[in-house]
């Protein structure tokens, strides 16, 4: 007889409910295979989006202090930067520490330097930077060493001049802080003035010599050159005119100071000589001197590939009154075995006759023309200082700020004659037709308004 199970429609209707609940997931999860990614929540964006901005931060940090590293980190020296008290620069492999405030101050020895030795980066442990806390961004700013001191293109090229014109500028070795002033994207040729001649035949130890060496460097990175100026007007109060006679009285003197020169110019490693001897005479004989001893230096200095240069009077007054003596000193011979001369169109007189644009044409026309030195050996000189007054540029336009758009100002009652902007570029373009190049005496004259600068008008007069 069977028996009959009364728990089996239970237990068959458990297995039902079962494989439904089986077959309902299956189908679920089959259906959201084909569904798309879910986005993120609103919180997950925001966490992204946060960490986004810290990126951008650090990497906006990280490119600020390539320019401007923050106090207590290094970056490589830059001679067109202004430095702090306590900013660090490395330079030839070691880490230096400005002790004041300067600008184009060469880290080294010497009295004087603005800098003091750290120690060996390779030893010194630097502050971590917020560079190594995120991957460098691909629109970083440069270093501010890369980037040029103007928006001009370099002085040599055709955009900016006719190849191979000159813009030489002195440069004051009584001034070792004032290089910010230098636009090296403008000047070709820079003169240390000076190296001073002793009686005997010798040299005085050159003035702030680090700054020479600076000066070095920067424009060797630039492609331009440096020399050595010797003499001057005057050195301490006293005329050199007499100090040269002396100097090349006897010929053991006179070689004397050439071989001094030439070791000077040697150590230092400056390009070349401009000799400035104010002034050599026909009356006294002193020309002879002269010459012999430019003829020395040339053969010297050329053999080396090194330029020899001479600073020259204008040669005529405003009046048209040749100055015979003093220009016919510099002898036929000289003015051959010279690069060229950089002719002192300026200092023709107080007011009016000091600088003016029909003198520099006729200093010109009285070298190339009169004394038949070829064109491009001709360099116009333009001052960057007024009369009577012998006031800075930069200073007239400290009392006038008006003054970069004219000839003449008053400044404590005295009118005072300058060039300004207009004048100097119309200097320069008169050189840029007819001559080889311009020279300013001094550079650190001008001012430091890009705007208001006549280094900056000179190049700007150059793409004319």
């Amino acid at each position: 007889m069977e028996v009959k199970n009364k728990h089996k429609p239970y237990l068959l209707l458990a297995a039902g409910i079962t494989l439904a609940v089986l077959l309902i997931a299956g189908g679920f999860s089959l259906y959201r295979s084909f569904l798309p990614e879910e986005a993120p929540s609103s919180s997950a964006s925001q966490e992204e989006s946060s960490e986004s901005e810290n990126q951008e931060s650090l990497e906006e940090e990280s490119s600020s202090q390539v320019s401007s590293p923050a106090p207590g980190q290094a970056s490589a020296w830059d001679s067109a930067a202004t430095y702090q008290k306590g900013d660090r620069v490395l330079y030839g492999g070691v880490l230096y520490q400005a002790k004041w405030w300067n600008t184009g101050e060469q880290p080294g020895k010497g009295e004087g330097n603005p800098w003091e030795t750290v120690e060996s980066p390779s030893s010194t442990p630097m502050p971590p930077s917020s560079s190594s806390a995120a991957p460098p961004s691909s629109s970083a700013p440069a270093s501010s060493s890369s980037a040029p001191s103007s928006s001009l293109p370099p002085a040599g090229s055709p955009s900016v001049g006719t190849q191979g014109f000159k813009v030489v500028a002195y440069y004051p070795s009584w001034k070792p802080s004032s290089m910010g002033k230098i636009q090296h994207d403008v000047v070709t040729h820079l003169i240390y003035a000076f190296a001073i001649p002793t009686k005997e035949g010798t040299l005085l130890p050159l003035e702030n010599a680090y700054a020479a060496q600076s000066l070095i460097e920067a424009a060797h990175q630039k492609g331009n050159k440096v020399l050595l100026g010797v003499g001057g007007w005057s050195y301490q109060g006293n005329t050199l005119q007499s100090v040269f006679e002396q100097a090349t009285a006897t010929d053991e003197k006179l070689y004397r100071l050439g071989d001094a020169i030439l070791t000077m110019c040697d150590q230092y490693g400056f390009d070349g000589v401009d000799m400035d001897w104010e002034h050599p005479n026909v009356s006294n004989g002193s020309s002879k001197r002269y010459e012999k001893l430019m003829l020395y230096l040339s053969e010297k200095l050329h053999a080396k590939d090194k330029l020899l240069t001479a600073a020259v009077l204008g040669g005529v007054s405003p009046e048209g009154t040749v100055y015979r003596d003093a220009t016919l000193a510099h002898t036929d011979k000289v003015l051959s075995c010279v690069d060229w001369i950089n002719v002192m169109a300026y200092d023709g007189g107080d007011g009016e006759r000091h600088s003016s644009y029909s003198l520099a044409v006729a200093s010109a026309t009285y070298w190339k023309e009169t004394r038949g030195v070829p064109a491009n050996k001709v360099v116009l000189g333009m001052p960057f200082y007024g009369r009577p007054s012998w006031a800075t540029y930069s200073a007239i336009l400290a009392a006038d700020p008006d003054a970069y758009g004219k000839d003449v100002t008053t400044i404590n009652g005295v009118e005072v004659h300058y060039n300004g902007i207009p004048t100097i570029q119309d200097k320069t373009y008169y050189a840029k037709k007819h001559l080889g190049g311009v020279m300013v005496w001094e550079v650190t004259q001008d001012t430091a308004d890009r705007e208001k600068s006549l280094l900056t008008a000179i190049g700007e007069a150059l793409t004319w």
